[in-house]
């Protein structure tokens, strides 16, 4: 196989008289399915590439060529679902005689229903730094995530400060990077993905894809272009975007009857009753910290009505976590409702806690992860500092 492969690189660079060309981003994966997943990277100069891939244990049974450019994405297509897989990425060498050392990695296709088991970590708001040593946190945190071996990872937005294709490689796709090359992401838009001028709609207009959507593929359709849904084994896990209702008008509008509710109405109420329900969004609807309350009018009665297990929320500097639930208050004895996470240290400027609210069962303002596993009808969550030390445990059945 590596005599073909190096036998294709000298003929395509022959044709294309390249010199060499060096990754500078990535790989990652996104867009993981069960039959396929996206393969993102970048090079410092345009030049074609070659993927050798496969079921993990065997990475050279299949090749790709990635044509001549600097931004890459390639989708593989004809995988198995509940398989882990193994690639290696190849660009010319200096002399182009061959290759340089290929960047690797390893990702999971989505599990069928059948399947009980899922395995995924969470983190957010990686664009502003924290306080002090703030690239050692993030790498210290990527460190600790990858020990876990995700089935992906659930990021909850902010990405990076400016929301440049730049600023995506500096505060995030750089620093955790040991996890990123293992488990395809999964991004609930912020605010700072729609730019700097993200409350202007003239200024704002077409940065998000301009700049996001050149590096980044979700499960997005023409009708649902920035929210969309995933089934993996026996959970249903739907990301939102509520930009709108903070004030960017370019955003995909958040309100009664709007496109994204009732396709929200629909996602929830289609999903398998034997289902985890498992909401993902950037601004929380239940916060403790100085976020403004604009969506638990609007959402939270939704996710009462259709029993949502889980909301995962980001847009906060701090780790909350509350007790179910209902009716915006403490969920009596005997009665069940969602319970929310806002997970949103991984490298922001971190907020104290403003409001004693009854339902306000943890706050933490340090740098943190989430890990998530489902194992049948028992969610385990488990909460991390970036060096690993625990500071939360919460099991939830249905």
């Amino acid at each position: 196989m590596k005599k073909l492969l190096s036998a294709a690189a000298l003929l395509l660079a022959a044709a294309c008289g390249l010199n060499a060309a060096h990754i500078i981003r990535g790989p990652y994966v996104e867009d993981a399915e069960q039959t396929t997943a996206v393969i993102k990277w970048a090079t410092d100069a345009p030049t074609p590439a070659w993927i050798e891939y496969g079921p993990e244990g065997k990475c050279s049974q299949l090749m790709a060529i990635a044509p001549r450019r600097e931004e890459h994405s390639l989708t593989l297509h004809g995988l198995i679902p509940n398989t882990k897989f193994c690639y290696k990425i190849y660009v010319l060498n200096a002399e182009e005689t061959g290759t340089q050392e290929p960047a690797q990695g390893t990702f999971r296709t989505l599990y069928s229903a059948e399947r009980k088991i899922i395995n995924f970590l969470v983190a957010g708001n990686t664009s502003a730094p924290a306080e002090g040593a703030a690239d050692e946190i993030k790498k210290a945190a990527a460190q600790s995530m990858a020990g876990y071996e995700a089935d992906f990872i659930v990021h909850t937005g902010n990405i990076a400060a400016d929301g440049t294709a730049d600023g995506n490689n500096d505060d995030f796709l750089t620093p955790f990077a040991p996890v990123l090359q293992n488990a395809p992401l999964l991004v609930a838009l912020g605010g700072d993905e729609y730019g700097p001028n993200r409350h202007a709609e003239k200024e704002g207009r077409g940065f998000l894809a301009a700049n996001y959507r050149r590096i980044h593929s979700m499960p997005w359709s023409k009708g649902t272009p920035y929210y969309y849904y995933i089934d993996t084994a026996n959970a249903r896990l739907i990301f939102l975007d509520t930009n709108f209702a903070y004030g960017v008008p370019n955003a995909s509008k958040l309100e009664l009857k709007s496109a994204q509710y009732e396709w929200l109405k629909n996602a929830l109420s289609t999903a398998d009753s034997a289902s985890w329900k498992i909401v993902v969004l950037h601004h929380p609807v239940y916060s403790s910290g100085p976020v403004p309350d604009n969506l638990s009018a609007l959402l939270a009665p939704l996710f009462e009505a259709y029993k949502v297990n889980l909301v995962i929320q980001g847009g906060q500097g701090a780790y909350e976590r509350t007790a179910p639930i209902l009716k915006n208050q403490k969920a009596p004895a005997g009665q069940t409702g969602p319970t929310y996470i806002t997970v949103g240290g991984g490298g922001k400027v971190f907020e104290k806690k403003e409001f004693n609210n009854e339902w306000s069962s943890k706050y933490f303002e340090i740098p943190h992860f989430a890990h998530i596993q489902i194992v049948d009808r028992k969610l385990s969550l488990r909460v991390y500092t970036h060096d690993n030390k625990r500071i939360d445990a919460l099991d939830i059945y249905f």
